[in-house]
């Protein structure tokens, strides 16, 4: 498998399908998108896409640190689930991150993630909440291993 940086037009067939297949192919274009300082990843495995994910120089309204990463749409394709993609898609992103000198990534983690995420060393903070149309999420973040 192969890590590599794609377009975040890239990643947008794949959360559909995984993330999002019930809604509008538009609802996977994410705002943020083309930010300055995101970051797309791919999986590749003979150099088809397998899996997504993408990071954001994005602040969340709880956290009060103030260099901080989100985490959104890390999706595998169906049959390549419990094979390590979302892993390996998830270190590559944080090690890019923590050299941008950010102090805590941050998502929001469907209920059927937080296991992945906890796995991974974030934590969950505070009750669980609904985002209408996707489900029940919770905060989830992990602090910087430089200076914690």
């Amino acid at each position: 498998m192969e890590i590599k940086q794609i377009k975040a037009k890239d990643t947008q067939d794949i959360r559909h399908r995984v993330l999002r297949p019930e809604q509008p192919e538009s609802n996977a274009i994410y705002p943020n998108d083309d930010l300055e300082g995101t970051f797309h990843l791919g999986a590749f495995e003979n150099d088809v896409l397998i899996g997504v994910a993408s990071f954001y120089p994005e602040k969340s309204a709880i956290i009060m640190a103030p260099n901080q990463y989100r985490i959104r749409g890390v999706a595998a394709e169906r049959g390549m689930r419990l094979k390590g993609v979302g892993s390996a898609l998830l270190a590559a992103g944080e090690a890019e991150i923590w050299k941008q000198d950010a102090e805590i990534i941050w998502c929001n983690a469907r209920i059927v993630a937080v296991g992945f995420y906890e796995k991974h060393g974030y934590r969950r903070v505070g009750k669980s909440f609904v985002i209408p149309g996707i489900g029940e999420h919770y905060l989830m973040t992990k602090e910087s291993p430089i200076g914690s």
